[in-house]
């Protein structure tokens, strides 16, 4: 399972499939983007994407409109790190600030309560 469903406020993202297959899901439609493919995903449109087949998926995304690597960057090297070292969950209260002090800084509006039903639906590993 990728990231749970979200839009963007201003980012646009373009996937290119290296190898594999992305199942991108935008808004209530599923994609199957095989590799070679590409798959453009517009602000303001809900989506996610993960790898439902037992074959690995790598894939390239590109962001438009925003420095998005910014957020990306702190979440896995500063946000995630600090998670783990002091053992924490993104319920933790300081955690869930950092988190939502970020995604409103980059225009990222998340519906994590959406992943479960996706993981279920598709049989998907978290």
């Amino acid at each position: 399972m990728g990231p749970a469903p979200h839009y963007h406020k201003e980012l646009d993202e373009l996937m290119y499939v290296l190898d594999g297959t992305a199942t991108v899901m935008v808004e209530d439609k599923v994609y199957e983007i095989p590799a070679g493919g590409w798959h453009f995903r517009p602000h303001g449109k809900v989506h996610t994407f993960f790898n439902q087949t037992n074959e690995s998926f790598r894939g390239i995304d590109v962001y438009f409109n925003q420095n998005f690597e910014d957020y990306l960057e702190e979440v896995i090297h500063q946000i995630i790190p600090d998670m783990l070292q002091r053992n924490l969950t993104p319920a933790d209260p300081a955690i869930a600030k950092r988190i939502n002090d970020l995604q409103d800084k980059f225009g990222l509006v998340g519906f994590p309560e959406k992943r479960d039903g996706i993981i279920k639906k598709f049989g998907l590993i978290a």
